[in-house]
């Protein structure tokens, strides 16, 4: 038996890892591959993030797991964008839309449509970057998001620009910096967009106002397109105005900025125009020859960028290539792996098969022990229940003595006040008898008072009261005596009233003393019998 539960315990173990080879690839875990190719994209290591992102578009769309296939190739395309390939971007992107119109829903489009718009932008289409911005926009408002709303108004607003149509940038404008307050990136990018629009409408003194207080802002080497942007702008308006040393100022503060080499071509341009309206021909050629210079950099750069392209696009197809092989193999390792499974599952059912009959014997074998347990508890419960009514009759017994116990207590100590008040009242009227001259001259009556006299000296009635207390409170003297044997016979007496919870006037009317005096007695009586200061008299008298 413990050699077939070790089988089984084998063929689990291997299913299982079967099983999590086969679950390997989840879209939780393609999110994170994802999300590595996006870091590799931003250091600049163009290739292994594409190969990386083409690894994860495969899977995503074998899997149709829509949402990772198309942040895949959105993010294949943003490669190629930054590698300055536009062709091969757009295709990219419009791969990237069809799946989003296919599969997803409007942000996924509209996402797509603004990265459109912005590659148009660089590459100075101005229409179609405006259409496609437009769409977006339009998608943007379609889903009630006004943020994206926002950002692709202001998109909308640096086109208009470029073209030259301040009103209808005025209106983007206008719509976009109310949404734009909780997302102070963007509305920087507004408020620079407002102030070229100003500019293009002769608004100087406003455009110059939003320009010198968004200036400080752009101190950051991450902002230094920004930067050069507005700097630009405050030199035009100088210009316009005809300050052309303030406005040569602003040209070269932004000739200074480490600017990318787009920038400053658009710089070199700038002042070279400048120079010539200022009429200082050579710095004018000298800078007509930066920009030049600039120029061909730029085209070198664009050349360097492609062959860097080209050489990541054939690494891209060497990679497809031994893609599809691992498919090959992948395949027939599927196959080996099915002939296991197939195999494993055969084998189990066998061993399942003999482990179910096992299983039948011990669950009939763990039936009878239960229904022997069921008997023996039964029998249990029976006992338990008459130990249980035993010792609740015991109990009721006990209490029925301690209530006779304590009736009879009550009825000695009535009588014990009884006598005590009867001998106080013939003392009182023997006293009398005693001052009335008449019986005192009269021998008989006074020998007979005399007698009367002797019989209260007596203890009769205190050997009455300790025969009663005897029979109520068997063995309680006794109990006491061999305890304390320095106790005299006064003191077990005024202990019997204690023993009863008498209170101190009950005691003193029996003992003819004060209530005073017999509380000065209880407490030479605890120091006699060294009781403990937090225990009381009547509490200790109780335990003996």
């Amino acid at each position: 038996m413990h050699k077939k539960l070790h089988l089984y315990i084998k063929c689990i173990a291997l299913l299982m890892a079967m099983h999590s080879y086969s679950q390997m690839e989840s879209p939780e875990a393609l999110d994170e591959e994802i999300d590595k190719g996006i870091a590799l994209m931003f250091q600049k290591e163009h290739s292994q993030s594409i190969e990386l992102l083409i690894t994860t578009e495969t899977i995503a769309k074998k899997n149709q797991w829509y949402e990772q296939a198309f942040r895949s190739t959105l993010n294949i395309g943003s490669n190629y964008y930054l590698l300055s390939d536009f062709g091969e971007a757009v295709q990219y992107y419009l791969q990237a839309y069809e799946i989003a119109i296919a599969h997803l829903d409007s942000r996924q489009e509209m996402t797509v449509l603004n990265n459109i718009g912005i590659l148009y932008f660089q590459e100075e289409d101005l229409l179609q970057a405006k259409d496609y911005f437009f769409k977006a926009y339009q998608k943007a408002k379609l889903v009630g998001d006004e943020v994206k709303v926002g950002y692709y108004a202001v998109n909308l607003a640096l086109v208009s620009n470029k073209m030259k149509a301040p009103d209808s940038a005025q209106s983007y404008i206008d719509e976009a910096l109310p949404l734009l307050k909780n997302e102070p990136n963007v509305l920087v990018t507004g408020k620079m967009a407002q102030s070229e629009m100003f500019l293009l409408t002769k608004q100087y003194a406003q455009s110059e106002a939003i320009a010198l207080n968004l200036l400080p802002k752009f101190q950051d080497i991450s902002q230094v397109e920004n930067r050069v942007f507005i700097l630009l702008v405050l030199a035009q308006i100088n210009e316009d105005q005809n300050r052309l040393d303030k406005a040569l100022y602003y040209g070269i503060e932004a000739r200074n900025t480490q600017a990318g080499i787009e920038n400053r071509e658009e710089v070199y341009s700038y002042l070279s125009n400048l120079y010539g309206k200022k009429g200082q021909l050579e710095k004018a050629l000298v800078y007509k020859d930066s920009v030049i210079i600039a120029s061909d950099s730029l085209a070198d750069i664009r050349n360097s960028k492609l062959f860097e392209t080209e050489k990541v696009k054939f690494q891209i197809q060497n990679y497809q290539h031994e893609l599809s092989e691992s498919k090959e193999v992948l395949k027939q390792e599927r196959r080996f792996f099915y002939s296991i499974i197939g195999i494993t599952v055969l084998s189990m059912g066998f061993i399942l098969w003999i482990f179910r009959s096992n299983s039948i014997k011990h669950r009939q074998r763990k039936t009878i022990v239960e229904l022997e347990l069921a008997k023996e508890k039964s029998d249990y419960l029976l006992i338990e229940k008459q130990l249980r009514e035993q010792e609740t009759l015991a109990l009721l017994e006990q209490e029925r003595f301690k209530n006779e116990l304590e009736v009879k207590n009550r009825k000695l100590t009535a009588k014990a006040l009884y006598l005590s008040s009867k001998n106080d009242l013939i003392e009182e009227v023997v006293q009398s008898l005693s001052e009335n001259t008449e019986i005192s001259e009269n021998p008989e009556l006074k020998n007979q008072i005399r007698e009367l006299k002797k019989h209260l000296k007596t203890d009769t009635q205190w050997d009455s009261f300790f025969t009663h207390f005897e029979e109520i409170n068997q063995g309680f003297l006794d109990r006491l005596r061999s305890k304390h044997d320095k106790l005299t016979p006064s003191d077990i007496r005024y202990i019997t009233y204690l023993y009863m919870n008498l209170s101190n006037k009950e005691i003193a009317s029996l003992l003819n003393i004060t209530p005073q005096s017999c509380r000065k007695r209880k407490e030479r009586l605890s120091s006699k019998l060294s009781i403990p200061e937090n225990v009381t008299l009547h509490n200790y008298l109780s335990m003996i």
